[in-house]
């Protein structure tokens, strides 16, 4: 088990880093239904162990899609669709299409092309790591100066 102040510490930098991967999506305009943005979040264990957990479709986000990979489920990509308010129109006639042979096209052409890899967590993992020193730094003192006491009263 840690000291406090380091726990304490820990949880500032995660709430930085939680802080900076929400900017990152709002930054990169990767937010349709918010489930994902509202999703990123923290956990850290009495040992000191930093979890960071997110929404399923973070990891693709975070991975991006390989092209020529399997069509990815139509459901996400319906309520997708449903969320952005996106209306297909037919090439010949320019009649609306229906929503799901719209997400069967958006499949094919995720199928297709891929979807480009946005790191979110590595990237706010990266800004936040020089404040994670500093705050170790701080609290690991803070622990020193208070065992020294303790010792020093005994």
């Amino acid at each position: 088990m840690l000291d406090p102040e380091v726990l304490e510490a820990e949880k500032k930098w995660a709430q930085l880093v939680v802080t900076n991967a929400k900017s990152i999506l709002l930054r990169n305009k990767k937010i349709a239904t918010g489930a994902l943005y509202n999703s990123v979040r923290y956990l850290v264990t009495p040992q000191g162990n930093i979890q960071f957990i997110f929404d399923e479709s973070g990891k693709y986000v975070q991975g991006g899609r390989r092209r020529g990979a399997r069509f990815p489920p139509p459901t996400p990509i319906s309520n997708w669709i449903r969320a952005k308010g996106i209306k297909g129109r037919d090439k010949k006639t320019g009649r609306f299409i229906t929503n799901k042979a719209l997400t069967f096209l958006i499949s094919r052409g995720i199928s297709e092309k891929g979807i480009k890899p946005l790191p979110f967590m590595s990237m706010a993992i990266k800004e936040s790591k020089k404040q994670l020193a500093s705050e170790l730094k701080k609290s690991v003192a803070k622990a020193m100066v208070k065992r020294l006491k303790a010792s020093l009263k005994t």
